[in-house]
């Protein structure tokens, strides 16, 4: 019941529903929205603008986007160069970064062709409703699909960052693996909040910490230059594709971040700009660190980093950091089993996908006031209507700090230990895991849905070259993530047998 709530409130304003708009989408269809109108584009398209304006705005909403980027990516970054080699890679991560930015662009285009009732009516359309308007809900299905696979396996990545980090810390005999289970006590515990707004200030303290780690690197790697680097053999380059594509993922908080946005017809400039800084970062990083430690190059750049107290205290604010993030990277995951355990599909709808940076707090405390919302009007339902069979919870008018549902408790529990599981059984190498995830889902979210959704959308307006721009991107998705995934298993499998790999 919870979710027929949501979905009515997505287009309650205008008295209509998703069915009315399935044969009949406007192509280019006007942008507009319940605050005011801007001058038309270029394109003679009429946009939205929020209140608020110059500097102070493009600041925030650059921040904003940044963040929806951000994370452990700069962490092995380096490694994913030691896989292509110094030409290769840097010719790698700017494709890279210039068809993730041609791909966001794609997925808010297609997001602004909608009808104007539609974006007028909810101004937080996520990518699987997006797709879901667009292609039917098979669509939206397989994009809030990987979303979840992803962001379960950028968890599951935390924990082996976290126990191949703690077992370099403490040179121990005991097996990586078993590092996995240190944190659980506290991660369950932590996974039991209720509220997204909660782990505000967990969010913080990781953006504080990847500062920091950030700066160490730099530094260390500075005091520490050599230039060695390899030429790893191109069968190799398949596994930095699914690395970077991993680092460079973040569009599931592409839309929500655009709509929160005080002028969203600069969007494109902020999203270059956004995109050029991480693009900066990350090849700063990668360059100086794969030069410096060539084939000795960690999955982990901190685990090259030994010789100090510093270094230490670095590396546990990093593992504090992340500790703390992974929570907050959890939510779609749990959110999805809690709705399929409470009687709705087994791939939640409206499914935000959220990054280690403050954005996806920002944008999802106003989404969840909206749920709270819908849960006060289900609870007056509820009353009214008595007789009907209400979803397996126990409203009590007062907002709990942790859930306290049985099946909450239990959804979060699950999830905790399977993430825990994986990483045990697959995480002998962090830089390998980061791969399969970036080949397996986020290559699909990144470049073959924005594709297929553009050219569904414009596909009888727009010429040869734009429909060939298209096919050459969803080709990449496709491809990269088959080859990137059968490589990546097959060295994770060689490394089980006894291969070389990285730490």
């Amino acid at each position: 019941m919870l979710e027929k709530i949501l979905d009515e409130r997505l287009v309650r304003r205008r008295g209509m529903t998703y069915g009315s708009f399935g044969d009949d989408l406007k192509r280019g269809g006007e942008m507009v929205d319940a605050e005011e109108v801007a001058p038309p584009s270029e394109n003679g398209e009429v946009q939205t603008v929020k209140a608020g304006g110059g500097l102070k705005s493009w600041i925030t909403d650059f921040m904003n986007l940044l963040k929806a980027f951000i994370g452990l990516n700069f962490m092995y970054i380096s490694f994913a160069m030691s896989k292509a080699g110094l030409v290769r890679g840097v010719v790698g991560i700017t494709v890279i970064a210039w068809l993730t930015y041609i791909s966001c662009i794609m997925l808010v285009k297609v997001k602004n062709a909608l009808p104007k009732e539609v974006r007028a009516a909810n101004k937080h359309l996520t990518y699987g409703d997006v797709a879901r308007i667009t292609s039917g809900p098979r669509a939206e299905l397989v994009v809030n699909g990987a979303l979840i696979l992803t962001q379960f396996g950028y968890c599951t990545g935390y924990l082996i960052f976290l126990a191949h980090t703690t077992h370099d810390m403490v040179q121990s005999s005991w097996p990586n693996w078993g590092f996995v289970l240190v944190p659980l006590p506290l991660l369950v515990l932590i996974a039991q909040l209720r509220s997204v707004r909660s782990l505000g200030p967990f969010s913080a303290f990781a953006n504080l910490s990847l500062l920091v780690g950030f700066v160490a690197v730099v530094v260390y790697i500075s005091m520490n230059f050599e230039f060695q680097p390899t030429s790893p053999p191109i069968s190799a380059f398949p596994i930095f594709f699914g690395q970077v594509t991993a680092a460079l993922e973040g569009i599931g908080l592409v839309l929500p971040v655009e709509a929160s946005m005080s002028d969203p017809k600069y969007f494109d400039r902020v999203l270059a700009l956004a995109l050029s800084c991480l693009t900066f970062v990350l090849m700063t990083v990668g360059v100086l660190g794969f030069v410096t430690f060539g084939e000795d190059t960690k999955s982990i750049i901190l685990m090259n980093m030994q010789g100090s107290g510093i270094i230490t205290g670095i590396k546990i604010v990093l593992c504090l950091g992340i500790l703390f993030t992974y929570p907050l990277q959890l939510v779609p995951v749990v959110q999805s089993l809690e709705g399929w355990v409470a009687g709705g599909p087994p791939i939640a709808a409206h499914v935000i996908a959220h990054e280690i940076g403050q954005a996806g707090i920002e944008i999802d405390q106003e989404i969840e006031r909206e749920q709270e919302e819908a849960e006060d009007e289900e609870n007056m339902a509820a009353v009214a209507n008595p007789d009907e069979d209400p979803i397996p919870t126990e409203h009590t008018g007062r907002r709990t700090l942790f859930a306290n549902q049985w099946y909450q408790v239990l959804c979060r529990f699950l999830v905790v230990m399977a993430t825990a599981l994986v990483a045990m059984f697959a995480g002998k190498s962090f830089g390998l895991f980061q791969s399969l995830i970036g080949s397996l889902g986020a290559a699909f979210l990144a470049y073959t849905g924005p594709a297929y959704l553009h050219w569904h959308m414009f596909r009888n307006e727009m010429g040869p070259l734009g429909k060939l721009r298209d096919f050459f991107i969803f080709v990449i998705g496709i491809v990269g993530s088959v080859v990137g995934t059968t490589v990546t298993l097959m060295e994770m499998f060689r490394a089980d047998d006894g291969g070389a790999s990285a730490p």
